[in-house]
């Protein structure tokens, strides 16, 4: 029994068809998941009451001590120079350029 080609043809096209569509759904919903979640970590991370502010957070970062190097040491950094600015009022501008920075990101 033959099968005329042009029907061959046709299940083919619309195989081919739907297999590349597919795809396209695949990869583009991907690559919107991606966007999807790099314009809302910052949303989620500055509202969530779970963290601690970011002046806290370097606080407790350097109350925690220096991390330790590849060979196991840890090392401590000092400045050399009195800074001319207090620690707490570079901690906020820090935040303040930071907030700066997330707005930006989430505005764009």
């Amino acid at each position: 029994m033959r099968v005329p080609i042009n029907r061959c043809v046709g299940v083919f096209a619309y195989a081919l068809t739907i297999g590349g569509a597919c795809l396209l759904t695949l990869k583009l919903s991907s690559v919107l998941a991606t966007q999807a979640i790099a314009l809302s970590q910052p949303y989620f991370l500055e509202h969530c009451p779970c963290l601690p502010p970011l002046v806290e957070q370097r606080r407790m970062v350097a109350e925690a001590g220096a991390a330790p190097t590849a060979d196991g040491r840890s090392e401590r950094v000092a400045a050399l120079d009195v800074p001319a600015i207090p620690a707490g009022a570079l901690a906020a501008q820090l935040d303040l350029a930071e907030g700066e920075v997330l707005s930006a990101r989430v505005s764009h």
